[in-house]
């Protein structure tokens, strides 16, 4: 038995009731998604560069604690009677675990006395006696000041060395020279352990510490641009290739990064960090999935609903 012409009429009416529903139902979602997806962006990106800043400033507040604790090393060995008595009697038998006593102390890279002539009498490290630096900066600065002098040395094998030296006198005569090496790449080493990409370059804008080694000796721009990371930096970038809900600070390799820099008080230095906005997106993803799937539910049972009331309508008729 065909329907008749008032229920070919209420059916499609259901018809038209249940794609109204469905419409309403996806612009509500989409509406709700969209409002939650600014507000949560912004409260997790404010949330993530607030950690960064702590970070950065957790970071240079250790290297400059190390410099400094570092910087009085020279001034107090260089009166040491020992190691004054060993440069004027040329007897350096005691004078390597004299040094090596304070290194296990200070917690330096490494110690080293020179004598006059810049050769390496003692060292923290053995295989370095014998060594000849007359022209080294750290030796050569020392000699012309009678204060504790700080030399950054760019290595031959790529990296930086840093050194506190000054130095020694017996009575008016200069005898020699105190060298302390301090371990400022123990810092890159830590930094590389986080998805920060970390970088402290010098007053003239090179980058002597990084948690990226191909990038020491270049300038933040170059670098940027020559050099993609390849560690867990690189990886979380990738991840939010499609990333554009904020304006970025920086760019490696064409994607966006957050950028925080900071000033350090030692010799113009700067401390840049560059942080990814892999957490915010996974956070903000999570929440706007359990959204979707919601409204999914939601729309699934709108369905049901009117398909069920259809139905009946239909029997009752029968």
């Amino acid at each position: 038995m065909e329907p008749s012409v008032p229920e070919q009429q209420e059916n499609a009416a259901s018809g038209w009731r249940l794609r109204m529903a469905a419409g309403i139902l996806i612009l509500i979602a989409i509406a709700v998604v969209s409002v939650t997806n600014k507000l949560l962006t912004d409260r997790f990106t404010d949330a993530t560069r607030d950690r960064a800043e702590l970070r950065l400033a957790l970071y240079s507040g250790n290297l400059l604690s190390e410099l400094r604790q570092n910087a009085v090393v020279p001034q107090l060995l260089a009166r040491d009677p020992e190691l004054i008595g060993a440069l004027n009697s040329g007897d350096y038998t005691a004078s390597t675990r004299r040094l090596i006593s304070f290194v296990e102390e200070i917690g330096a890279a490494s110690l080293m006395l020179l004598d006059i002539d810049g050769r390496t009498v003692a060292a923290t490290d053995r295989n370095r006696l014998g060594e000849t630096h007359r022209s080294a900066a750290f030796f050569v600065d020392a000699l012309r000041s009678n204060a504790t002098v700080f030399t950054e040395v760019e290595r031959d094998a790529g990296g930086y060395g840093f050194f506190y030296s000054r130095r020694v006198q017996s009575g008016s005569d200069v005898i020699g020279v105190i060298t302390v090496e301090v371990d400022l790449q123990k810092f890159g080493r830590a930094w590389a352990g986080i998805s920060d990409a970390v970088i402290v370059a010098d007053s003239t804008g090179n980058i002597i510490l990084t948690t990226e080694p191909r990038w020491r000796g270049r300038t933040e721009t170059e670098a940027l641009a020559r050099q993609t990371p390849q560690n867990a930096i690189q990886r979380a970038i990738q991840a939010t290739a499609d990333w554009t809900a904020l304006p970025p600070d920086a760019y490696l390799q064409g994607e966006a990064v957050m950028r925080l820099e900071t000033r350090i008080p030692f010799r113009g230095w700067k401390m840049v960090s560059f942080t990814t906005y892999a957490s915010v997106r996974e956070r903000v993803n999570g929440v706007l999935a359990l959204e979707i799937m919601g409204f999914a539910i939601l729309l699934a049972l709108t369905f049901y609903a009117v398909s069920y009331t259809h139905l009946r309508a239909h029997e009752t008729n029968d």
